[in-house]
């Protein structure tokens, strides 16, 4: 799922006004943290090689990740499905 979601957020900076939406099925609450977590030091590692800086906002059920302050991937593990909505894609 990382490697799904890696090419979304590596280019993000795009300023383009498209919305893609993608569901898979539900993870886990186990796959589901690992997942955050692997997101989270997959950014980690860009940011220190020069990528954008991105910021990751988590929950129980959802996470989001912003750069400088806007939205670029939202992901949802409720309602039977995880769903994927990246912005500017």
């Amino acid at each position: 799922m990382v490697l799904a979601l890696g090419p979304l957020v590596a280019h993000s900076y795009r300023s383009e006004a498209r919305i893609t939406v993608t569901t898979y099925r539900e993870f886990s609450d186990l796959e589901f943290l690992q997942l955050q977590e692997d997101l989270r030091v997959r950014l980690q590692r860009e940011s220190v090689a020069g990528m954008p800086e991105f910021n990751m906002v988590s929950a129980a059920t959802h996470f989001e990740i912003h750069q400088d302050g806007t939205p670029v991937i939202l992901v949802d593990n409720s309602a039977g499905r995880l769903l994927v909505i990246a912005f500017g894609q």
